[in-house]
Parts: C-alpha cells; structure tokens; sequence
C-alpha cells in the first residue's frame, strides 16, 4: 500500500462528512465571489444611474442579493469549520486507536527497539499532521475547482468566450504552480517530519538522563546538541513558510493582473456593446474574488510530503485504516478456538539476540500441569528473553516451542494472547482505577471477582482501608501504588483472565518473605492446575517438588 492509497483508505470512511465539508467550502468561496461582483456591479450601477447614464435601476434585487452573499458567506464559512473539523477529528480518533492497537500487538523486541520519543511522536505529531490533507489540500482544491467552474460558467453567460477562458487560464497556472510545489517541496517536507522525530527523542532522552548527565557535568554536549537539531527544524520550517508565503503572493499576483487582463476585456466589449458597464465591472472583481480560492493551493501542496511522510511513518507500525464496510473485529477473548490440549513443548531451543550468540541454547522441556517450572540462574543469562520467547513476543534463534502440536507462531494471534498468560518484569498499569486495570479485556467481569483476585494477592484490605476501594486510581504507570502492590495487581489482573499457559517473571519481586509465602500458599492450587514456567532469583523459596531449569552459563 502506498502513503496515497493509505489516506485514502483513511478518509474514505468519512467521506460524507468530508464531501460536505468541501461543498461548504466551495458554496463560501462562490458566496465570497459573488458578494465582491455583485458589490461591484451595484455600485457602478447605481453611480450610472445618478450621472442619469442608467435608466430603470432596480435597487431592490441587487441589494437583496449583496445580503444573501454576506449572510450565506458566514454560514457557509461557519459550516464548513464546524462539519470539516468534525469529520478531521473522528478520522483522527479511529487512527489514533488503530495506532495503539499496532503498537500493542508488536512484539516486545520490536516495541523496545523504538525509542518512546518516536512512539509519542508516532502517536501525537504524525496524527495531527494529517489533518492537513483534508483541511489545506483536497478540500480547497475541490472547493476551488467548483468555485473556478461557477465563475467560469457565469462569464461565459455574462461575455464572451475569452472570458471563461481567462478564468480558466489562471486556475490552471494555479493548479500547475501547485503542483510543481508538491513535487519540489515533498523531499523537504519529509525530511523536516523525521527531523521533528528525531529532535523529539533527542528531547525526551536528555530530560530522562537530566539527573546522571547533572551528577557527571555532561549536560553541555547534550544541551549543545538539542540547540543544533533546534536550530536547524527552525531554519526548515522557515524554509517552508517563506515558500508558502512567496506562493501565496505569486498567486495574488497573478490574479491581479487576470483580473486588470479582465477589465481591459471588458471595457472594450463594453465600448463595442457587448456588455454593460456594470457588467464589466462586475467580470473583474468577480476574477479577483478568486484570490482567496487560489492563493492557499500552491504553499499547501508544497508542504504535502509532511502527511506523505506522516502516514508513511504510521504504515510501518503496521497500522491499517479501518474500513467502515468491513465486519466489526471480534474481542481477543472470544475470536479464535483455543487448543483442545494447550501443550508447551520446547525442542533444541536457542534464545537470545540475532545480532549476538545466544544467551541459552540446547534447551528442550515439556510444561506439564500440576508440575510449574521454575526457571533460575545469575542474571544476564536469559532467563528473561526465553519467557518472552515462549509467550511469542520474540523469535527463537533456533529450535522451535511448539503450542498445542503447532508451532507458536502459527497459531491467530488472538489465540496464542488467549492460552497464554505472561506477566513480564515491568509492571505495565493504566492511569485509571483499580477496577478498569483488573477488567482489561473483560469489562463484564462483576465487582466480586475482582474482590476475590485481590483478596488471593492481599490488596483487598489496603484498598478497603484506603477508602475508594475498586474506585482508587491507580497513577501514571502505578506511581500511586509502591512496587510490591503494583506487582500484586499485575498478578491478580492476570489470575482474572484464567489462561492455559502461565508464565511469570519474578511474579513475587517487591514483597516480603512472609507475605511472599502467603500469597504463593493461595496460588499454588491455580498454578497447579495450569502449565507454568516461572522465573526467580530465589528457587528455594518455592515448592521443592516443581520442576527446576538452572540456565547455566553460556546457555549449556
């Protein structure tokens, strides 16, 4: 799919919203066009009639018509921005939530391979840039293009055929001015959307690392070079608006002197009889009306390559605009049959990073139910990337893990989201309350469930204590629960969804021995009932009859 087809696939589906804009649109430039004419003509009328040159002036009609321009020219305008931002905005929101959709079903390797400066970027800049694809490029084009044709139409009505021809003369000058802009200016376009990136993650890095760049008196190469990519986005974007602005007045002008090219035209066929004098007047100022029509087209088309590259940049997270006439996407907890037995089945396994020899290899186990494995060694030997590997958020180097008789990574994804439960090391929590942290995924589950889960990790007793209970907000990513009780959360969400496979990363990190071992009596039948693998530090701390595999150095 090319960045093209990409937007329009993305306003396809709210293409009435946006027809209707670019109508209003059109109906405020004609409405515009007409007011400045019809003003013009008036005027002239009537200064004939006093000199006693025009006999029969009707004041009525045209001073009727002056006032329905003004009037249908602000409600039109009006209109338009309302029914154009609204169609922009809805666009935008189903983007913005297919977005998060493509960064959540990336593998964790791929999602740590982004920096969070690009993925804020992603997901804030790059969206927002696309709102000028309807709003400055297709919707005044279309508007313009039937703004040129009525007036058009209207002077070959009025005159004769050099007229229209002269109108259209100009927009066509336009139009191809435009779209030599867009063609000269698409490269400097992108190139500034991937600058912002990049000085964005620049920004953020340094701010994240501001405490031990401060401790080791290293802020002045970083400050140094935040100031350089500052000064050359600033020097870009005024590239860009020194360009706009020089098209912008290169279109007047060239109106202006259609419009001078018109009253010369019509003064001589008004000298030859061929239209009146009001008439003459009116062909002019209604050819200089479509300045506004025009001026905008060449500056917004030359900086287009900003939303070429912005969907480019949305296209390689994978997201796919959503198609209004496709059948709706069943949930991840219902879509999908999973297998009849969810057997775990590791063969000549080798994890670790493409780039680097593995971190284990040789490894070959069967996760078996009323038997967890628990998974030990020194840090830094992988116990980490092989749970990843078995939940399938990063490729083996070789081997396979078979799930249910089928290689992992031939099951539908939300199958394999299904059968298997992973509770990483970093404990991912909403800003939003206790209740819709423990729901994610299943908004039907009642209150007295989530009550037993928390119960099962003891945070029951905290909440209720605490005073909001379910209702309690949990904070930017748990900042208002300490490590342990944040940890305890994951863990009960995870006890709600009753997967098949279980995998836990140092499920018990944070909390004492004694509540340690509380927590682990009341979950040890569930685990048991289940096919687990579990990664700790502390093996003895665990039941002595489970299954033990110390990852031993070098993975052998």
């Amino acid at each position: 799919m090319s960045d093209l087809s990409f937007l329009h696939r993305l306003f396809r589906r709210r293409r009435g919203w946006t027809a209707l804009a670019y109508l209003l649109l059109a109906l405020t430039w004609t409405a515009a066009i007409a007011l400045l004419a019809l003003s013009g003509w008036f005027i002239t009328a009537a200064g004939l009639a006093g000199a006693g040159l025009l006999l029969g002036l009707d004041l009525f009609t045209p001073s009727a018509g002056i006032r329905a321009a003004a009037l249908l020219r602000t409600l039109a305008r009006y209109g338009e921005r309302v029914v154009g931002h609204e169609a922009v905005l809805r666009v935008l929101a189903d983007l913005r939530s297919a977005s998060f959709t493509a960064i959540a079903r990336l593998p964790l390797e791929a999602q740590r391979r982004m920096r969070s400066g690009d993925l804020q970027q992603r997901l804030i800049a790059d969206i927002d840039t696309l709102d000028g694809v309807p709003l400055r490029i297709t919707g005044p084009l279309a508007a313009a293009a039937l703004a040129v044709l009525g007036a058009a139409a209207l002077a070959g009505w009025l005159a004769p055929w050099p007229a229209p021809l002269l109108i259209a003369g100009a927009a066509g000058l336009t139009l191809a001015a435009s779209v030599l802009a867009a063609r000269a200016g698409q490269a400097r376009s992108r190139a500034l959307v991937e600058r912002r990136a990049r000085e964005r993650v620049a920004l953020l890095d340094y701010f994240g690392g501001l405490a031990d760049l401060l401790a080791y008196r290293r802020t002045g190469p970083y400050r140094a070079d935040l100031e350089r990519r500052e000064r050359e986005q600033a020097g870009a974007v005024l590239l860009q608006e020194r360009v706009a602005l020089g098209a912008d007045q290169a279109v007047q002008a060239l109106v202006a002197l259609s419009a001078l090219a018109m009253l010369a035209l019509a003064l001589g066929w008004h000298e030859d009889g061929l239209v009146s004098a009001p008439v003459a007047v009116l062909l002019a100022l209604m050819t200089l009306g479509l300045n506004e029509a025009l001026s905008s087209l060449p500056g917004a088309l030359w900086r287009s390559g900003e939303s070429l590259q912005a969907a480019s940049r949305l296209r390689r997270l994978g997201v796919a605009p959503t198609d209004a006439s496709a059948a709706p996407v069943q949930s991840s907890a219902r879509s999908g049959d999973l297998p009849a037995d969810a057997a775990v089945k590791v063969e000549e396994l080798a994890v670790g990073f493409a780039e680097h020899p593995p971190l284990a290899a040789g490894l070959a186990f069967v996760l078996e139910i009323g038997q967890p494995l628990v998974i030990h060694g020194a840090s830094g030997r992988g116990k980490t990337t092989l749970l990843e590997t078995l939940a399938g958020e990063r490729p083996p180097l070789r081997g396979s893990v078979m799930l249910g008789g089928r290689r992992l990574e031939q099951w539908p994804e939300a199958v394999r989201y299904r059968a298997i439960g992973y509770l990483p090391q970093q404990t991912a929590l909403l800003d939003d309350t206790v209740a819709t942290n423990l729901r994610l995924g299943l908004p039907e589950l009642p209150d007295q469930r989530l009550w037993e889960a928390l119960e099962t990790v003891e945070l029951a007793a905290a909440l209720r204590r605490e005073g909001s209970g379910l209702a309690y907000r949990t904070g930017e990513r748990g900042r208002r629960l300490s490590g342990g009780q944040a940890r305890r959360l994951a863990l009960a969400r995870l006890l709600l969804r009753e997967p098949p496979v279980v995998l836990l990363d140092e499920p018990f990190a944070g909390l004492d021995a004694p509540l340690e071992r509380r927590i682990l009596e009341r979950i040890t039948p569930w685990l048991e009932d289940r096919r687990v693998g579990l990664v700790t530090h502390a093996p003895d701390r665990l039941p002595a009859e489970w299954n033990r595999l110390a990852i031993a150095p070098g993975g052998q």
